[in-house]
């Protein structure tokens, strides 16, 4: 299962950097792509930050066939706070990111790698992932309509997909 999220995040981070190379943010004094999986974070920096996308992966599920499809629930949040301090464009530039988003998404599948190892080892078999569903949050709870507000610095949303994968093929 670690492939298959490890494959799916490398995917989106080398979309992201095509599509936008500039979205990027500082991490320990590296500037690196702005997209990372929380659960792979120092707790320190598991807080999301504006402008960055953060993955989340969820529940495993298994479908029943002669070889086990599997999948799991990946929620993608990322937030604006607009530019310039006044924060008047945030709508804007969360749009922006919806469509990197949209673009790193497509095309919805890709190779999956066993990254546990070097050299790297490509497993043979791919990903591939439901379009994203996006609601907006409100306080970290996902809502079907976005509450805006005068005082509200930051408006945020969350995607959520389904990535489906198989089990590698174990030699005996």
């Amino acid at each position: 299962m670690q492939a298959a999220k490890d494959s799916f995040y490398v995917a989106l981070r080398e979309r992201l950097v095509g599509l936008n190379p500039s979205r990027t943010m500082v991490i320990d004094g590296v500037t690196v792509p702005a997209i990372v999986v929380r659960e792979n974070m120092e707790p320190r920096f598991v807080e999301a930050q504006a402008g960055a996308f953060f993955l989340d992966f969820g529940e495993i599920l298994i479908a029943e066939s002669s070889r086990p499809m599997l999948g799991i629930d990946c929620k993608i949040w990322y937030a604006s706070e607009g530019s310039g301090g006044t924060g008047v464009d945030r709508g804007r530039m969360l749009a922006e990111m919806d469509g990197e988003l949209l673009g790193m998404c497509d095309p919805p599948h890709a190779a999956m790698f066993d990254y546990s190892q070097t050299p790297i080892a490509n497993l043979g078999s791919g990903i591939f992932w439901t379009v994203p569903e996006m609601n907006n949050v409100l306080e970290g709870r996902a809502v079907e309509k976005q509450q805006w507000s005068a005082g509200r610095g930051r408006v945020s949303r969350q995607a959520q997909l389904r990535i489906y994968f198989f089990l590698p093929e174990v030699e005996a």
